[in-house]
């Protein structure tokens, strides 16, 4: 019983670290911000405001889990100094980059970077330095030797995030292109949490809140903090479908997951590479983000007025759109048999048949295919179709 009260305890943990209240903020702030631009481009909101919440508090827990598991049966500690920087780091990269740039590759990065400064230059880190364990008594090569693997198996963890939820209800929006024309793209936007347990040596927290959660481990007093990691991703999709897109992005992050791994085999005989493993990581994953959106600016845009029929964004959730299984990238050809090219044609031909709408569309390889659904009483007249018109 005393060893539940100790893990409730440990879980409100989480509840005083400012990191974790700001990326909830921020999270709610970006789903009623995407309301404005879904209405602007669509007159009507595509997802619900709490979607990006929904998310937050999503599939991430379970992988948080899974790597305090991990880090548990390794005897992995962090310290206070290097939990305050990880905040502050954190809290910063949110108000500077949002989603953008919380990556653990610039979070667990920076801190580490900042961290061994901290130890280089003798800086000190009272109130948060542990008094039990100093920064100066650390042995410094084998923490952040330790820190590289946890960073490597960290990244991998968002590639699969990225690979897995990146492309879950993408946001469609309309903009203008270079040449003034009207273009479609997604907005790819998400935060996960993944809170971590973690040990800290010596009475940690306890020094400042007697209620603390305490572990005595044979002769070592152990502190019990769930540190709350945030991964962020955000990209901008116009030349493919988002599922593409975060396929070839997952597949890059894995990549430099791999190789901060082997900066971490290699630091075990220099220790050295553990810092370069930051470095690389930092930068490798900005490069990532960056060939991203070059590729995307230099490629030919998908979701363009189509001639020969109507380009599609998808569909909103309940309606005849989405019973049918319309899908973003495709293109309306014919409604009620009769060829369509624009909104008033298409509206037309449905006017014919108020209870019945069959539809020929193009797929998005290329090949026709017909989709049918009954249209009832209380359906939108509009389907719940997100087109791409030329205005």
């Amino acid at each position: 019983m005393d060893i539940v009260l100790e893990i409730l305890k440990g879980i409100g943990s989480l509840l005083l670290q400012p990191a974790f209240y700001v990326s909830v903020l921020i999270v709610i702030i970006a789903g009623f911000n995407r309301i404005k631009w879904e209405r602007k481009s669509f007159h009507t909101r595509v997802h619900s405001p709490w979607q990006e919440l929904k998310g937050f508090f999503g599939l991430g827990i379970m992988f948080g889990a899974l790597v305090s598991i991990v880090l548990i049966f390794t005897g992995f500690t962090l310290t206070i100094g290097w939990i305050a920087i990880f905040n502050v780091v954190l809290i910063v990269l949110l108000l500077v980059g949002l989603f953008r740039m919380t990556s653990t590759a610039y979070t667990i990065g920076i801190a580490s970077l900042v961290y061994y400064a901290a130890y280089y230059f003798d800086w000190q880190l009272a109130p948060f330095e542990d008094t039990m364990l100093p920064i100066k008594d650390l042995y410094i090569d084998n923490f952040m030797i330790a820190i590289v693997f946890i960073l490597a198996l960290l990244i991998a963890v968002e590639a699969f995030l990225i690979q897995y939820s990146g492309a879950n209800q993408a946001s469609p929006m309309l903009r203008k292109s270079g040449r003034g024309k009207w273009i479609g793209a997604f907005q790819l936007r998400r935060l996960w949490l993944l809170p971590i347990v973690c040990f800290i040596p010596g009475h940690g927290f306890a020094a400042f809140f007697d209620w603390w959660p305490i572990f005595q481990i044979g002769n070592q007093t152990f502190s019990l903090l769930i540190l709350p990691v945030v991964i962020g991703f955000q990209q901008q999709v116009q030349s493919q479908l988002p599922k593409q897109a975060t396929h070839k992005i997952a597949l890059r992050v894995t990549s430099l997951a791999i190789v901060i791994a082997l900066f971490g085999v290699g630091s075990i005989v220099m220790p050295i590479l553990c810092l370069a493993a930051f470095v690389v990581a930092i930068i490798g994953r900005f490069w990532i983000s960056y060939r991203h959106r070059s590729e995307e600016q230099n490629a030919a845009f998908k979701y363009t007025p189509q001639s020969d029929g109507i380009m599609i964004l998808g569909a909103r959730e309940n309606t005849p759109a989405s019973r049918m299984e319309i899908l973003a990238g495709e293109v309306i050809l014919e409604a009620n048999g009769k060829k369509v090219t624009n909104r008033a044609e298409l509206y037309d031909a449905l006017n014919e048949n108020r209870a019945y709408c069959k539809l020929k569309v193009r797929d998005n390889n290329g090949e026709p295919r017909i989709v049918q659904t009954a249209i009832h009483e209380e359906d939108s007249f509009e389907l719940g179709l997100f087109m791409v018109e030329g205005k």
